[in-house]
């Protein structure tokens, strides 16, 4: 057996459309899935900042296929708008990043740079700044399209694939928050965590505790790690992060709870943003909470629960 085979039979691994078009994956003679997938080596960026244009969205990204990214023939970029408190648009194709312009990476697969700057989504869009409020957001969606005829995008696949931080890392699809700028020095610091709602099996987070907020990636992006419940001590803590959008915050998708956080059978639980966020003062970052979801996606590691809210509180000290 080949190692890409024992590698798709580990992931378990297909994908379909973000808009549920009956795609059907495709699978070798032991319909054994033969799978592709892009890997985001590096985030420089999420976030729009109100009046300017000049912001720039950017990932790094890595294709991955049976001949080591031989078969990478291009990648197509889609766009959604999502203005806050309303239905999304229809998404749009926005461009092609063509093979030519891949490098061969440090692991010998093609790698190239996602950009989409504020004023190029705004213009795909027919949209100027003044229609852009606080708390909007555009979602990036990327298909694969290999030289033999097979394309790969955003839906069904495991949550060890999807999650961030992650040696996959392939979600497939990116969110842009819209927002306004903080100081680098706001919501950061040490702060005391408690849970608020336990999440399904409990406190997501375990009991009381101390940690470190820091700053992201982006300039409203904040970090910590931190141990889900399930996880244990030889496990290293996880990134978990949010963005301050204005009077909200809001938590990331596709953040993988642990290696090891499923109930018998992996993939392991994905935590995600809720449907709702919490409201907070920008201006004030002494107390705030954080509103999310574990079972994000349905992925719920097998613990029966499907998706359930959860929800933190974080008190500087």
């Amino acid at each position: 057996m080949s190692l890409l085979v024992r590698f798709s039979i580990l992931l378990c691994f297909f994908i379909i459309s973000c808009s549920n078009d009956d795609k059907v994956a495709l699978t070798n003679a032991d319909d054994r899935e033969i799978a592709a997938y892009v890997r985001t080596t590096e985030t420089f960026n999420s976030d729009f900042s109100m009046n300017n244009p000049s912001d720039v969205f950017g990932v790094e990204l890595e294709t991955h296929d049976e001949q080591n990214g031989g078969l990478l023939q291009e990648i197509e970029v889609y766009l959604t708008y999502k203005q806050h408190g309303a239905l999304p648009s229809n998404e749009i194709f926005l461009k092609t990043l063509e093979r030519d312009v891949f490098a061969i990476g440090q692991f010998g697969k093609p790698r190239t740079s996602l950009t989409v700057s504020f004023e190029e989504a705004l213009n795909a869009f027919n949209l100027t700044m003044a229609d852009m409020s606080c708390k909007d957001q555009f979602e990036v969606r990327i298909n694969l399209i290999l030289s033999d005829g097979r394309s790969f995008t955003a839906g069904a696949a495991s949550s060890k694939i999807l999650a961030a931080d992650d040696f996959w890392s392939s979600p497939f699809c990116y969110t842009i928050n819209v927002i306004e700028p903080i100081a680098e020095d706001m919501f950061t610091g040490i702060y005391q965590l408690e849970s608020v709602v336990d999440g399904p099996l409990g406190e997501t987070f375990g009991e009381t505790q101390l940690v470190e907020v820091y700053k992201g990636h982006s300039t409203n992006v904040r970090e910590m790690r931190l141990r889900h419940r399930l996880s244990i001590e030889q496990e290293q803590p996880r990134i978990f992060r949010f963005t301050i959008a204005c009077d909200e915050t809001v938590f990331s998708k596709d953040l993988l709870s642990s290696k090891i956080g499923f109930c018998g059978i992996d993939p392991a639980i994905l935590l995600g943003p809720d449907t709702v966020n919490a409201t907070i003062d920008p201006n004030d970052d002494t107390v705030f909470e954080l509103w999310f979801v574990e079972g994000y996606l349905g992925f719920d590691g097998n613990c029966g629960f499907g998706t359930a809210p959860s929800r933190i509180r974080l008190s500087k000290q």
